[in-house]
């Protein structure tokens, strides 16, 4: 993983370039066109465990909260940490370092439980309070919008991730912006909550790696700016590229200010 470029280009927020003959003016090459409204997405992460036996009902809840939402609304990731993440000591499948520090950086100490948007002044949330922060949340408009195109090279199992974040604020943008990979469809072992273990339960939106730093880059936009990152990611060989994606926000000490999601191999 490495971040190859850090470049903010002051631009026009959306510009259309005519192309024509030399008689046309400088003036009248470029455009403003009013950038066009971004709808407010808010992010779920989900502080979980395979040997979390209450664990499964704050997946339905996310399912239910996508239903309503849609997936481009509500974008949750599953981060296998914590006491339940590890059984005598072994780590679960699923559990990573970076999630477990995460889990103690943010003095969580139950599970399921969950950060909407990183309100830290109401957070963390019981699943069964999540309907309500992602209601409240939804409403604001978000002050920045992001472009993410990917390639994938199914040989080396190699991406380049370019990240734009756009200014959409007249107000000038601070934060730091996060990129994850996830990943869908993973057949693994649960915990029930009737006690059961369910052999091969599915597991979705489950965090894999940062491809970024862990707590993100330093980033600042205000209107009529873009600023590009660009990254390097090589998948682990147990991944699957068609189940996975890339979740980026940015997110500042009031929260999350804007996330979004994008397949892998879209």
């Amino acid at each position: 993983m490495m971040k190859k470029l850090f470049n903010t280009i002051l631009v026009l927020a959306a510009t259309v370039f005519i192309v024509a003959c030399d008689e046309i003016s400088l003036d009248k090459r470029l455009t403003y066109v009013e950038p066009p409204e971004v709808s407010r997405a808010v992010l779920i992460e989900d502080y979980t465990g395979q040997y979390c036996v209450n664990c499964p009902r704050a997946t339905e809840e996310i399912e239910r909260l996508i239903e309503q939402y849609g997936d481009t609304t509500v974008i949750a990731v599953a981060i296998h940490s914590g006491p339940f993440g590890k059984s005598k000591g072994e780590p679960s499948p699923l559990y990573t370092e970076v999630g477990d520090m995460y889990f103690n950086t943010w003095g969580l100490s139950s599970q399921p439980v969950g950060l909407i948007d990183r309100l830290f002044d109401s957070s963390p949330f019981s699943y069964t309070d999540w309907a309500a922060g992602v209601n409240y949340e939804v409403a604001f408009k978000p002050p920045v919008g992001f472009v993410t195109d990917i390639y994938y090279d199914r040989e080396t199992r190699e991406a380049d991730i370019e990240v734009q974040t756009i200014g959409l604020d007249s107000a000038l943008v601070k934060g730091k912006l996060q990129v994850w990979l996830v990943e869908d469809s993973i057949d693994s072992f649960q915990l029930m909550p009737d006690g059961s273990r369910e052999e091969h339960y599915n597991h979705m939106h489950v965090f894999r790696a940062s491809v970024n730093d862990p707590w993100g880059d330093e980033l600042s936009v205000s209107r009529g700016q873009v600023a590009v990152m660009d990254y390097d990611l090589k998948l682990d060989p147990a991944w699957v590229p068609e189940h996975c994606s890339i979740i980026i926000f940015l997110y500042d000490e009031s929260g999350v200010q804007q996330v979004a999601k994008k397949k892998l191999t879209d």
